[in-house]
């Protein structure tokens, strides 16, 4: 399991934005002092594509970072390989705050248990904050005669391993939320992992349902293009109030993923401390949290103390479902 490596700032209690801005403040005074932070750009690091969900919160938030300090945040796409490829660049970056890992739950609660070998682990990061959570929503084709989850458990119990689902590829939270909720249900159905886009084999009934993100997927319920049966988090979105918490059948289900914010390991006390005012005020605004809200995400904005308990608990549990499912890469 991750390790996260204890630092003062993770043992302070930030209990306010006001606090925390005020730890920021305090650089030192002598002639060696550092500028404030930032002085200069920020390099935002995201290990996906331009246009996906991680990307657009992300650029969201840089909007706002960039309106509080005045410095600009670059958001550089870093895809490929699980979100590997974005952590590795980032591991091994300076550690002074100008480059920073936006990333998901893959990096380091899955990402450790499906592969056997990593070029980055948790201690070589620190974590700021847990921006949100995203919920994941399960889909069917309209055309489907699967109406609600009860009609799809019934004939996935009744005819084991004949029904599909898709995933974003093997090991992908997509893969192992699903995965998660099978077993928890004592139902059985066939993988059918993607390297590109799946909803479109789901919108055409090739695969029976999927779990798709609530960025993606609610668009595509408005749209009426897929049916959703049921949502990971532990209560209905207010982005689909109609639609059923899997929780309310599964009691305790609970399959969502998140977006954090990480610097390498060594980063200045200090810039942690301004970075996460920063964060703090970012998520204070009622702007930027109706936009989450209206994309289906729910806000967190929790500090490196509560957000490194989660984590440690957030891997054990999708460390669990990797091995009863055997999920590897290898």
């Amino acid at each position: 399991m991750p390790s996260w490596p204890l630092s003062t700032i993770s043992r302070r209690r930030l209990g306010t934005v006001a606090v925390a801005a005020l730890l920021a403040a305090a650089l030192p005074t002598a002639a060696s002092a550092q500028p404030a932070y930032p002085a200069r750009a920020v390099k935002l690091v995201v290990p996906f594509p331009p246009g996906v969900s991680p990307d657009v919160i992300a650029r969201l938030w840089g909007e706002g970072f960039t309106r509080l300090t005045g410095q600009p945040v670059v958001v550089e796409n870093r895809p490929g390989a699980s979100t590997i490829i974005g952590a590795q660049a980032v591991a091994n970056a300076p550690a002074d705050g100008y480059t920073l890992l936006w990333t998901v739950n893959n990096t380091f609660s899955i990402n450790p248990y499906v592969y056997r070998k990593l070029p980055y682990k948790a201690e070589d990061f620190v974590p700021i904050t847990r921006i949100l959570s995203v919920p994941y929503v399960l889909v069917t084709s309209v055309d489907s005669k699967y109406r609600t989850l009860q009609d799809l458990a019934r004939e996935a119990k009744a005819r084991p391993d004949a029904l599909s689902y898709a995933s974003a590829g093997i090991g992908q939270g997509t893969h192992v939320a699903l995965a998660r909720w099978l077993n928890q249900a004592g139902l059985k159905m066939t993988h059918v992992p993607y390297k590109d886009q799946f909803v479109p084999d789901v919108i055409a009934g090739r695969v029976d349902v999927a779990l798709d993100a609530s960025t993606g997927a609610i668009p595509q319920v408005r749209a009426g293009k897929v049916r959703a049966l049921g949502v990971t988090s532990a209560q209905r979105i207010p982005g689909l109030p109609d639609v059923p918490a899997i929780a309310e059948q599964y009691p305790g289900f609970v399959g969502d993923s998140w977006h954090g914010i990480f610097a390498p390991r060594g980063t200045p006390e200090a810039v942690q401390a301004a970075l996460l005012a920063t964060s703090q005020m970012i998520m204070a605004d009622p702007a930027f949290r109706a936009k989450l809200l209206d994309y289906g995400l729910t806000p967190v904005g929790e500090g490196p103390e509560a957000f490194r308990r989660f984590l440690d608990e957030d891997a054990r549990a999708w460390a669990k479902v990797v091995r009863d499912n055997h999920i590897t890469t290898d």
